[in-house]
């Protein structure tokens, strides 16, 4: 699918980073109108590392609400984190009738051994890559967050723990399989009053096809959506 010009304008919005004249970040990538996922699978950042400029931002634009789309333009880039979320997103659909968004705590696309860097001197388009995911969620208004991994679980408390109601002291220390026995760990607040439930799972580099193992993430998102 194509999406509108005026969607095309948020996007460019989120994507481009208008010093470099090139598009810097991953917002969401998913299959279908993200307006209308109730579920948000989030890891700490984006796995692909890719160099496109911002002429090529319609293409681009297109492929995050079409996965086949994106897998055609990033196919030698596709990682196993980001097999299993295609495979938990699949599963989500076909079992709760529900469609999920993938995004990152931190937006901004760039090699870990750089981000490091980055995130040392504190500058601006790493800080942007959190405010890129903030203005999604709010544009979007997920029902639920799904925070895949103990990275992203530590990047989110870092930088959202303040906006979180309901968290328990316990819990901010935990391990992520503990984390993903627990059901809904905190509430999120969004900018129009709304509230996110918030879970924490294993990466889904271990889902794999089936994700046999998620038993409990699965049990818990089959009591929220129905």
């Amino acid at each position: 699918m194509s999406v509108s010009k005026g969607f095309l304008k948020k996007i460019q919005s989120w994507a481009v980073d208008k010093k470099s004249d090139s598009i810097a970040f991953l917002p969401f990538q998913g299959d279908g109108n993200p307006y209308k996922s109730k579920v948000f699978l989030v890891g700490a950042k984006p796995e692909l590392h890719f160099h496109l400029d911002a002429g090529d931002i319609e293409i681009y634009a297109d492929s995050l609400v079409d996965s086949k789309l994106f897998h055609d333009v990033f196919h030698d880039e596709m990682s196993r984190e980001y097999k299993g979320s295609i495979n938990f997103a699949k599963w989500v659909e076909e079992h709760l009738n529900a469609s999920v968004t993938l995004s990152s705590v931190n937006c901004f696309i760039s090699d870990p051994d750089n981000l490091k860097q980055l995130k040392k001197s504190k500058h601006p388009l790493y800080i942007q890559g959190f405010e890129v995911f903030q203005q999604v969620l709010n544009e979007f208004e997920p029902n639920i967050l799904v925070l895949q991994g103990a990275s992203a679980y530590k990047l989110f408390l870092e930088q959202f723990q303040h906006q979180l109601v309901e968290l328990r002291e316990q819990d901010i220390n935990e391990t992520v399989a503990n984390l993903e026995r627990k059901d809904v760990i905190a509430k999120l607040q969004l900018n129009n009053g709304g509230i996110v439930d918030v879970l924490v799972c294993r990466s889904m580099g271990y889902f794999g096809k089936e994700g046999n193992s998620f038993g409990q993430i699965k049990s818990t998102l089959t009591q929220l959506l129905h």
